[in-house]
């Protein structure tokens, strides 16, 4: 399982949401004709499920071997577990921190600038938000805290959105939610989100609230392609979601809003996926029952959603990655008890091709991708919720039935 990768990846919305273009290293060209890959190949890496909600991946002790971090505990106290890859087809796992947390997401960055991947933990009330310095070999020592204990953090977003060079945090927190199927739902408690702004030294002192309400994720990316990381902020529970637009030095000044009112997204992401060297956005609506494409029409302005194929079904993880090497973005969801979908980007604007993967158990909270088999192509791995977590290889179709 040694890595034959690099990866670039552009944060978007969350640990669970990262685009990443795989840059292979000796291995052939991509395909002249794109072609739609199988993932039903599976290593579980737990013999149970539990309540996991993230998963990053990253070589953490400088083995050239790509590591996994599993963010676990939601609502319900677990310690999170750190994977480190023994290169025969195994992983050495061991808790990280010593107090379990209600962890949603264990974000995977270099926060203070000594090459070794750190990593930044959200975990909802009443739990202390947690940083994690990296000794180079895998092992972890919490160094400090950000925000506050009684923030309802979810999934948090490491972008440099001051340009200073370090990653920053951005945290979304969401407000109490009305139940999604009633007839008369009350709005959320107003509730903001924050950016968290490094000092260079791997500490967040000073948190800057967002003009935002109830959010689980957030999405960082240059939108209208002036150097500077703007935020989308999806509205969790009915609300308007808006892109905030960054002056280039962290303010938030300027807003646009996008898609309908009410909206019940619980993660977006970001990719050009009409090659129009715009970045467009994609998201899922709970109670819509479906993903849907946003394409960005530029002057900071975005069009009207468009559903991607498939029968209505309750989605719960939306992630973004070219998974077939025709340097195109794909997408691929995770719904609610039910097996998942890879949507294959065809070049056009508004096609996508579904394939079916995992087994349908539990619910996917959170995907990550990378080569873990050295054949090549990227494999998906999913956190899930009551169900165990695992890798689904990448296979070619013939092989996945």
């Amino acid at each position: 399982m040694r890595s034959l990768l690099s990866s670039s990846c552009i944060a978007a919305g969350g640990i669970t949401a990262l685009l990443c273009f795989v840059h292979l290293k000796g291995q052939p060209a991509a395909p002249a004709q794109p072609v739609a890959r199988s993932f039903q190949h599976v290593q579980l890496l737990e013999d149970k499920g539990e309540t996991s909600a993230g998963v990053s991946i990253g070589d953490l002790n400088h083995d050239g071997l790509l590591d996994i971090v599993l963010a676990k505990g939601r609502h319900w106290p677990l310690h999170s577990r750190v994977l480190l890859n023994d290169g025969k087809g195994g992983f050495s796992a061991a808790n990280l921190g010593t107090t379990p947390a209600r962890t949603y997401s264990a974000a995977l960055a270099d926060v203070d600038g000594d090459g070794r991947l750190d990593i930044v933990v959200s975990n909802d009330a009443p739990d202390r938000k947690l940083v994690y310095r990296n000794d180079g070999q895998g092992r972890f020592t919490e160094i400090g805290t950000f925000g506050q204990p009684g923030w309802t953090t979810r999934y948090i977003t490491l972008a440099d959105l001051n340009g200073d060079g370090f990653p920053d945090i951005v945290a979304a927190n969401r407000g109490d939610y009305p139940d999604i199927g009633a007839v008369n739902p009350q709005p959320p408690t107003p509730v903001s989100s924050f950016v968290c702004w490094n000092n260079g030294k791997g500490q967040f002192p000073a948190c800057q609230p967002l003009p935002s309400e109830s959010a689980t994720s957030i999405v960082a990316a240059d939108f209208d392609a002036d150097g500077a990381l703007d935020l989308f902020i999806p509205h969790r529970d009915g609300g308007q979601s808006f892109v905030y637009w960054n002056d280039g030095k962290g303010h938030f000044l300027e807003s646009s809003k996008v898609g309908p009112t009410p909206s019940w997204i619980r993660i977006g992401v970001a990719a050009d996926f009409d090659g129009d060297r715009r970045q467009d956005l994609a998201i899922i609506d709970e109670q819509k029952k479906a993903a849907f494409v946003i394409f960005n029409q530029g002057r900071r302005s975005f069009g009207a959603p468009v559903p991607l194929p498939g029968p209505h079904r309750p989605p719960y993880a939306l992630a973004v990655a070219d998974l077939n090497r025709d340097s195109r973005p794909d997408l691929i969801v995770g719904w609610v008890r039910q097996p998942g979908s890879v949507y294959y980007n065809e070049g056009q604007r508004h096609p996508f091709h579904e394939v079916l993967w995992n087994d349908g158990k539990g619910t996917v909270y959170g995907m990550a991708f990378a080569d873990l088999n050295a054949d090549g192509w990227p494999d998906i791995v999913a956190a899930r919720s009551d169900a165990p977590n695992g890798i689904w290889f990448s296979t070619p179709p013939a092989l996945g039935r």
